[in-house]
């Protein structure tokens, strides 16, 4: 394994490059998709956004970036199937976020290694996609579920603050789990 540096981003070697531009140029396909349906807020779902993390990363050479990234496409996926399942549309795009991308982020990290303590870090920077979210997002969108408690569980949460409080508690949870389990199969990042 080699040993990269952020800066080695200025030597763009086609190992990382094309990876790279692979992960931001799925992330490019969805935000079109959005444009054209008129509802560009849905590209900050934490999941695509993972994607482009997923994509600098590879770039840049950047560990930490990666982790987040993956560690927001991990639920992503789950929430994705369970959105078609209840009859949402399915788009090549999104396969292309969720599962390429999920790729990308999981070969990135055989690379240049998974770092400690990236669970923390990813969920702080959910917090403040849900923040973000919920001043640029419709309620009819519900990006990162920021505007209210996500269809059918409205009886669990009557209060859309505690739901909130939950729900960054729990990805918080989540992604400790998850960075746990993924440090099991993949090195560490120096």
């Amino acid at each position: 394994m080699e040993h990269y540096k952020l800066v080695d981003i200025a030597i763009l070697d086609p190992r990382r490059l094309v990876p790279g531009l692979a992960a931001i140029s799925f992330y490019a396909f969805h935000l079109l998709h959005w444009i054209k349906l008129r509802k560009l807020e849905n590209i900050l779902w934490a999941c695509h956004i993972g994607c482009l993390l997923i994509g600098i990363s590879w770039l840049a050479a950047w560990p930490l970036g990666n982790a987040i990234g993956l560690l927001w496409l991990l639920p992503g996926i789950v929430l994705w199937l369970l959105y078609l399942a209840g009859g949402g549309s399915f788009t090549w795009s999104s396969l292309l976020i969720h599962i390429g991308g999920t790729f990308l982020g999981v070969w990135n990290a055989r690379i240049f290694g998974f770092p400690a303590g990236a669970w923390w870090k990813a969920g702080i920077g959910y917090a403040l996609l849900i923040f973000l979210s919920r001043h640029v997002s419709r309620t009819s969108e519900n990006v990162n579920f920021s505007r209210k408690v996500w269809q059918g569980w409205e009886n669990r949460f009557p209060s859309y603050r505690r739901y909130v409080a939950g729900l960054v508690l729990g990805a918080f949870a989540l992604f400790l789990v998850l960075e746990q389990l993924l440090r099991r199969f993949l090195p560490s990042a120096n």
